[in-house]
């Protein structure tokens, strides 16, 4: 989830879907150039499970959800 996001963004995102989940947790990860403590803080405060800092490589985010999830297998909503 990109913290930055216009309209709405990544923090607000994510407080609204923790808010509505109902007994399932849904693996988020925070996607930011932004990673001092305090931002830290704001993310787990959020409810996301992580952060990967910009720039990223695809496998570093790889890497971050199959920590959060346990190692399990993502599934794809396709």
């Amino acid at each position: 989830m990109d913290v930055e996001m216009p309209v709405m963004d990544g923090i607000t995102a994510a407080r609204q879907i923790r808010a509505g989940e109902d007994g399932r947790r849904t693996p988020m990860l925070a996607l930011t150039g932004h990673v001092s403590d305090a931002d830290q803080d704001r993310v787990r405060a959020a409810g996301m499970d992580g952060l990967v800092p910009k720039p990223f490589q695809p496998d570093e985010v790889a890497a971050a959800l199959l920590r959060v999830t346990g190692g399990s297998r993502l599934r794809s909503t396709r």
